[in-house]
């Protein structure tokens, strides 16, 4: 498998002028059989960290289709129950709904976890060929079709955010859907294609709000040059041609009316935004650059190859004074200053050359920038920007000999694989700890006549009730003296500037105690991050906590 010299430099060039689905498939195939291999181990795999959100979401949407968000749920920033509404200021838009549709038959046929995962499958599978095809209409050949699926598949936290129910698969291929039936319509005015980008387009906002800018992006990309005067005489003479922007802006209002409970606003609640995130978050952004998204490794090969040496001292320079002062979190400040680096010479170049293509993938890289004033910016957010991290490491490694190109891209399939797999593993062991430790906690006293109480802290909302127990919460139903409260500290509100459960009981006595031991990695807790850059910013490794139990407590 490598990366041969390609003919067309750059998608603005012609693509070729028919791809058949049999083309498409020739190449996706590797990925396809790839992402099922790796994931088909996790299909009962428990749910995990944010997957009862939206799963709270689908059943509401079963009862009331135009109303997703509801629904009362309890979680971990609140001390009370509220409306869904109330967390994303009543719009559907900041509710990410479009999950929420998604799981609807997985919870008409018994909301079990086999169910899901399969739905995910599915999805990841749209995504690689989605992937494929685009390769294929940005002017490269199949090998590079074949190897650009494959990345996307191999690279994490793809193959682990597709063992949730969370929407980040789906807003991975809804954007690269996107883009690829805008490509297609740009190509050859298809109104199928059209219509089909059109809805793509309109509908990623609701998997994550910040893909609303992929409607910019995608006018931005229908102009044939970057030059600005160009532009009205551009439009002017085919502004047609940017119908499918027009239509998926009108259908993401549209939405945005039939399913608001309360408001037209896009602004969250200040609950979940804060500016005192914006340079932890920043700094995420950056060292995701370097790792584990490949961006600035293929930097830096490609400006050692053409002898750009002074680029790379000063990234070098810089990176290594957090090391030398061995300030806090050094490691992870040093690989940021390199995805800095990487970022910040593309960007320039780009507007330099006033590359029309560059400029289109720098954008796209920047879609999930205006995150960094959110209460977090995990890994899973920059998902659908993966095709642009794979289009700018192909152009980056096409100035490097075509052997040192196909080593590398066989290196970050294998290396993007066998960490994704590592991940894989560790967040099962993650999940399965969750659910076991409350059936354990609560159904045999459950089973005695007892009542057990639970309050609502991320998995606990799914499992906890399953095992029989009943929420309490302030304002609401409170256990009895003689009851029994099982608590989750790891999720206990603390951690993430939420309150402490636990405080409302001052008089209760321990009856029972689960801990775990993580065999091989983790995915959270302990300095790791992989669901919120609030814990650590590296998404997978070692380490114990004293939070890694599960309370069982008797309220005195």
């Amino acid at each position: 498998m490598g990366i041969p010299v390609r003919t067309e430099v750059t998608m603005d060039r012609q693509a070729p002028h028919a791809i058949s689905a049999i083309a498409v498939l020739a190449c996706a195939w590797p990925a396809l059989l790839l992402a099922t291999v790796c994931l088909l181990p996790y299909l009962n795999k428990p749910f995990v960290i944010d997957d009862p959100w939206f799963l709270s979401m689908a059943r509401q949407i079963a009862k009331h289709p135009t109303h997703p968000m509801d629904f009362t749920i309890c979680w971990n920033l609140n001390p009370s129950c509220a409306k869904a509404y109330v967390w994303s200021s009543g719009n559907s838009l900041m509710g990410e709904v479009a999950q929420g549709y998604v799981l609807v038959p997985t919870v008409l046929t018994g909301a079990h976890e086999w169910t899901a995962h399969l739905t995910e499958l599915v999805l990841v599978w749209i995504a690689a060929m989605a992937m494929a095809s685009l390769v294929l209409r940005f002017g490269w050949d199949r090998k590079h079709a074949m190897i650009g699926a494959l990345l996307l598949v191999a690279i994490a936290p793809f193959l682990p955010m597709a063992s949730t129910a969370m929407p980040d698969i789906l807003a991975t291929a809804l954007a690269v859907v996107a883009m690829e039936r805008l490509a297609a319509w740009k190509a050859e005015q298809k109104w199928s294609q059209g219509a089909v980008a059109a809805i793509a387009l309109g509908l990623a906002g609701f998997a994550r709000p910040h893909l609303v800018l992929l409607l910019p992006l995608a006018a931005f990309y229908l102009f044939d040059n970057a030059h600005p005067r160009e532009f009205f005489v551009q439009f002017r003479r085919r502004s047609w041609l940017w119908s499918p922007v027009l239509a998926g802006a009108f259908l993401l209002l549209a939405i945005i009316a039939a399913t608001r409970e309360h408001s037209l606003g896009v602004n969250p609640p200040p609950l979940v935004s804060s500016g005192h995130s914006l340079a932890p978050n920043l700094v995420a952004y950056l060292l995701f650059m370097a790792f584990p998204l490949p961006l600035a490794a293929c930097w830096l090969v490609n400006r050692l190859w053409t002898g750009r040496w002074m680029t790379i001292v000063l990234a070098a320079a810089v990176a290594l004074v957090p090391l030398i002062c061995r300030l806090p979190l050094a490691l992870a400040a040093s690989c940021a200053v390199f995805g800095c680096g990487a970022l910040f010479g593309l960007l320039l170049e780009a507007l330099e050359k006033r590359d029309h293509t560059a400029l289109f993938l720098m954008l796209w890289l920047l879609i999930p920038f205006p995150i960094v004033f959110y209460v977090d910016l995990p890994i899973k957010f920059l998902l659908p920007c993966m095709p642009a991290v794979i289009f700018l490491c192909f152009r980056l490694m096409e100035d490097v000999p075509l052997r040192v190109a196909r080593i590398a891209a066989l290196a970050m399939i294998v290396a993007g694989t066998g960490y994704s797999i590592l991940i894989l593993r560790s967040d099962a062991e993650f999940a399965r700890f969750g659910r076991d430790a409350l059936y354990t906690l609560i159904r045999p006293h459950v089973a005695a006549g007892e009542r057990v109480w639970y309050t609502g802290q991320y998995w606990s909302n799914w499992y906890a009730p399953l095992a029989g127990a009943t929420l309490t919460y302030p304002g609401g139903p409170q256990p009895e003296p003689g009851d029994l409260l099982v608590f989750d500290v790891f999720a206990g509100g603390h951690i993430l500037g939420g309150y402490q459960p636990l405080a409302r009981f001052p008089h209760r006595t321990l009856v029972d105690v689960i801990t775990h031991k993580y065999r091989f990695g983790r995915t959270m807790g302990a300095g790791i991050g992989l669901y919120s850059n609030g814990f650590g910013y590296w998404i997978w490794g070692f380490g114990d906590s004293p939070e890694d139990r599960y309370e069982l407590w008797r309220i005195d």
